[in-house]
Parts: C-alpha cells; structure tokens; sequence
C-alpha cells in the first residue's frame, strides 16, 4: 500500500493473500541472514515482577519510573530479507550507542533520553554544545553503561525531581 500511495496508484486493493500470492509467484520467502544469534534468560521475570509490583503500589502511577537502555547498532544489517533464494551475509558492525529511556508508568512524563557516545567529540558534532541536545550526552569508549554515568543520571534526576516539588 505504500508503495502504490508512494507512485500516487489510487486504484491498488491490496491484501495478505494478495501479498501472499505474489511471493508464491516469484518464490520469494523470508531467510534468515547466517550469523551470531542472541539470547537472554528470561525465568526469573515473573517473580520479579510480582515482588515490584508490591513494591510500588503504595504510589501514584505519575510518581513510579521506568527506566531500560538498549543498543543501537547502527549500522547492522537487517538479519532477515525478502528473496527469491537463500541470502549471504557480512560480518555484522559492532558499532553502536547506547540510549537510556525514562518515563512514569502513567505514561505522562517522558525524561529526556540518556545517550553514551564511543567519542568524547564525534566529527558530527563539532563545535556543538552538546549541553544543547536533546539528550544527555556521555561518551566512553566501549559505549557501555557505567557506574559513573548511572551515578551522574541518577543526581541530575533527583536533583529534577526536588525541584518538581
């Protein structure tokens, strides 16, 4: 549908049995790109759930915050593809940020994100404030979390919060 509004088609019904049937005729599945795979333990979930939920619900939703960082890698390829036969892959980069995500649980107030950088100074921006971003700016060279950095989110946050109240 896209690519019909894209090329300004008004005339185009599509449908999954449409999209269906058009893979079938030109036998394109979906492989998978040959590489490193990833897991994570997830068994202990549920009972940490639990214990947080009893923890918290002696306060408002507008008072209780989440916070969860993930990898960016940038520049990874996609690990799946549409394709008439198996796909070969490349080394996937390793380059990547990490950015830490913050909001309350009602959903009303979202932080401003915390962003660690492999560089100090990136070449992009050069001669910027990095005080003037959107974001939080860290930078270490593995561009991982780290006790430092957690340490400095968590002050400037309280110090946020004190003046909230």
């Amino acid at each position: 549908m896209k690519f019909a509004e894209l090329l300004e088609i008004t005339d185009f019904k599509a449908s999954s049995g449409w999209l269906q049937k058009f893979k079938q005729k030109y036998s394109i599945s979906a492989f998978s790109k040959h590489g490193e795979s990833q897991s994570a333990p997830i068994e202990q979930i549920p009972e940490m759930r639990k214990n947080l939920k009893a923890i918290i619900k002696q306060y408002q939703p507008e008072d209780v915050f989440n916070c969860d960082e993930t990898g960016l890698y940038w520049k990874m390829e996609p690990t799946r593809g549409l394709s008439t036969g198996p796909i070969s892959g490349t080394k996937q980069s390793k380059e990547r940020i990490t950015i830490l995500l913050t909001c309350n649980i009602a959903g009303t107030e979202k932080l401003i994100p915390l962003f660690i950088h492999k560089y100090q100074n990136p070449r992009p921006l050069k001669g910027i404030n990095k005080n003037s971003l959107p974001v939080n700016y860290y930078w270490n060279s593995k561009t991982w979390m780290q006790v430092s950095i957690w340490n400095d989110y968590l002050k400037k946050l309280d110090r946020k919060m004190h003046i909230m109240n």
